[in-house]
């Protein structure tokens, strides 16, 4: 008897991690139950499940900007010496130095920018030849001065996982208004890029603050990816959805009477609870994401004399055309419910 008391309270607990253990708020499993339930009510079958295709992953080192190839030798770097810019310069020609990523380049070739006018006016009077070496050296550097910014970004192994392809889609927000920290946190670091690409396009050349933290931001939240998962799996759960719809449409009338009916009342409430409650809301979180991400990738090309280069334009054209596919699925998915509850008399506000 003691061991079946035992098993008797062993039970409901091992039921209740069994039942917990088989629950999943993955977005995909959310989307899954949605369409099933419409499905259910409209007595259709569920349409063939697609994979919309994900962009291939891309190295960003093919998104690198041309840089000027001028180096000052060892000799005339002892003629330096004097100068604030030496040990920038000297970082710079060190074999670590040629080895640096792209944000310490940056930092460095600020320092030469910043300090490389007050050396020219020193060596104008002991050696005039290595001042108007410098100059030119100097111009180049400021012509090519948003190359190193924008290779200092989006050259970045941050950015690589940023962007990244196999990234997971965006959580379900546990509520309407709830939006992940990562996604304002790539946001913020995205503008600190922007103002920075801002200011060396203006010749504002002051040492980065924060610049490495705000990379770390772009890593640790994938949020590009993030996003773009998002995007694939709605475009084709709402696709999948549109066509249940759809086809209960062209089969056989919800209301014929165009009077409400047991089966468009249960449609109607699977319209409220978990659509305008749940699904929605993840496709706004989605969208708005995207018009943040996309908004700001374009201001950041915007700062640009020119074209970025042809790799980056090609992967940025394939993110527009995800984000397009996916606000025609959602317009689709729409469309098909004000069809069916129009039919009913019961689309919110008609």
């Amino acid at each position: 008897m003691p061991a079946l008391r035992l098993l008797a309270g062993v039970l409901p607990s091992l039921l209740m991690t069994l039942t917990l253990a088989g629950c999943s708020d993955t977005a995909e499993d959310h989307l899954r139950d949605y369409h099933q339930r419409v499905a259910r009510v409209l007595n259709e079958e569920l349409p063939p499940e697609t994979r919309t295709p994900r962009i291939a992953r891309v190295a960003v080192t093919h998104f690198a900007l041309a840089l000027p190839d001028y180096r000052i030798n060892l000799l005339e770097l002892l003629s330096l010496n004097d100068c604030r810019i030496s040990q920038a310069i000297a970082q710079k020609n060190s074999t670590l130095g040629r080895l640096a990523a792209a944000s310490q380049s940056l930092i460095q070739e600020m320092a030469i920018l910043r300090d490389g006018d007050e050396c020219v006016l020193q060596l104008q009077q002991d050696d005039p030849q290595l001042a108007q070496q410098l100059q030119t050296a100097l111009q180049q550097k400021y012509d090519a001065r948003l190359h190193y910014w924008w290779n200092a970004w989006v050259t970045a192994d941050e950015w690589q996982k940023l962007i990244a392809s196999a990234a997971q889609p965006l959580d379900w927000p546990e509520t309407a208004y709830e939006k992940p920290a990562h996604i304002s946190l790539t946001l913020n670091a995205l503008d600190y890029a922007i103002a920075q690409g801002e200011a060396v396009a203006g010749g504002d050349f002051t040492a980065p603050d924060n610049m490495e933290s705000q990379l770390q931001q772009l890593m640790l939240g994938e949020t590009f990816g993030r996003w773009l998962a998002s995007a694939y799996l709605l475009i084709s759960e709402l696709n999948r959805s549109a066509a249940i719809i759809e086809n209960r449409l062209a089969r056989k009338p919800l209301c014929p009477t165009g009077q409400e009916t047991p089966d468009a009342k249960i449609l109607h409430n699977v319209f409220m609870k978990y659509y305008a409650a749940q699904v929605q809301p993840y496709i706004s979180l989605t969208d708005q994401t995207g018009k943040s991400l996309l908004a700001r990738t374009d201001a950041m090309t915007a700062l640009l004399s020119e074209q970025p280069p042809q790799a980056f334009n090609h992967w940025y054209q394939q993110v527009v055309t995800v984000n397009e596919t996916f606000n025609q699925a959602n317009k689709r998915h729409v469309q098909a419910w004000q069809t069916i509850l129009r039919q009913c008399g019961l689309m919110p506000g008609s």
